[in-house]
């Protein structure tokens, strides 16, 4: 695998608060505004709104308790921003981290291939020290996985490392043989992956749901149908009424259940007043361009109960309280199949994932995060 092939790799700030915030677009906005000197005219470069930019900058300084820009107000050319000097120290430190992240990644997987062109020695297969994993970004976005990693690394001494992207190309990554299991949420593609013999050991691990949601102006009248009519009947009244629907667009699990739900509700393609985000890397960043162009979006329910602007929109079908299983949201990991000479690392990615459907794993699934009042973001499914 080259490095262009992990352009979906995100970096986030991981607050005490658990709240993560997207390094990439935080600092893509900042480098932005320092170049142009405007915080409106680096959202118009981004096709981004200036709402949404100023809110992400607004949510960074009191969360991490810094300032980030100097802003101007009025004046003869309408005022401006620069960035403060802890903003460029911030810049900088993002860049030198991204870079060495990026590059030890990148030698990790070319390491990786390599050594699937000769036969181990038995030496070598004794001194398995990590697993490599390609991850759907819910488990990772949500700070679940570096909890359950870090324990199974306690109680074996075996590293798991993980590459956060959608489910499609944690898949494709898997094809290559460059990591060592995946975790999933596509029933349809995994069943492909497993049948064309990529995918050995399977488990389902936990689950969420999927959520309609949309804003509280609800321009397709949704309000007014019952949960129990089906989710078939949400779509069929979005369609209908032209209403803008926000798509991920990019064989991502939520992709594919999306596409399914539309069929299910037999409207065409043509029939759907759709917008296909180009750059949409998560289910929070739908969430976000749903509420800027008061549209409707399919979404999971931990990237919903993660999202800032849940406040803002409404969930209309999928409620945790719905019977419809269609949206229910099934986590699988499965092992990747290896070369003979690799049936250690095969061995050991079937020892994870026993660990991960084991009463430990359960236990930490179930109970996380840990707050009062706050509902686990995924629950048991047996």
């Amino acid at each position: 695998m080259d490095k262009d092939q992990l352009h979906g790799f995100q970096l986030y700030i991981q607050l005490k608060n658990k709240k993560q915030i997207s390094t990439d677009k935080l600092f893509s906005l900042l480098e932005t505004i320092e170049r142009e000197g405007s915080i409106s005219k680096a959202a118009s470069d981004m096709k981004i709104s200036y709402r949404y930019a100023w809110g992400i900058l607004r949510e960074t300084e009191d969360l991490l308790g810094i300032k980030l820009l100097d802003k101007k107000i009025g004046g003869p050319e309408g005022g401006g921003a620069s960035l403060t000097k802890e903003g460029r120290e911030m810049l900088d430190h993002y860049y030198a981290i991204r870079d060495s992240v990026d590059s030890q990644l990148s030698a990790l997987i070319q390491n990786k291939g390599e050594e699937e062109d000769r036969v181990q020695t038995e030496e070598e297969n004794d001194s398995l020290s990590y697993l490599l994993m390609a991850s759907t970004m819910e488990p990772v976005d949500t700070g679940l996985l570096d909890i359950l990693e870090k324990e199974y690394f306690r109680k074996t001494g075996t590293l798991v490392r993980h590459i956060a992207v959608g489910s499609g190309k944690a898949l494709q990554i898997g094809k290559s043989r460059s990591v060592d299991l995946v975790f999933v949420h596509s029933p349809r593609e995994e069943e492909d992956f497993v049948a064309q013999g990529f995918g050995g050991f399977k488990k389902e691990i936990m689950g969420n749901r999927y959520y309609l949601v949309g804003p509280e102006s609800d321009p397709a009248g949704l309000k007014h149908i019952k949960e129990d009519a089906g989710v078939e009947v949400f779509f069929r009244q979005i369609a209908l009424t032209k209403s803008v629907f926000i798509s991920r667009g990019d064989q991502s699990g939520t992709h594919e259940k999306e596409l399914e739900l539309w069929s299910h509700a037999n409207i065409a393609p043509e029939e759907r007043n759709t917008i296909v985000g180009g750059s949409i890397s998560s289910n929070k960043e739908c969430l976000e361009i749903s509420l800027e162009k008061s549209a409707y979006t399919l979404v999971d329910s931990t990237s919903f109960m993660l999202s800032i602007d849940k406040n803002d929109l409404r969930v209309y079908a999928g409620n945790r309280s719905g019977t419809d299983p269609i949206l229910d949201n099934i986590f699988s990991a499965i092992a990747v199949s290896r070369l003979p000479q690799d049936s250690v690392r095969y061995s050991e990615a079937v020892r994870f994932i026993d660990w991960l459907a084991g009463l430990e794993a359960r236990s930490l699934i179930e109970g996380y995060p840990d707050r009062e009042g706050q509902e686990p973001y995924f629950h048991l499914i047996y």
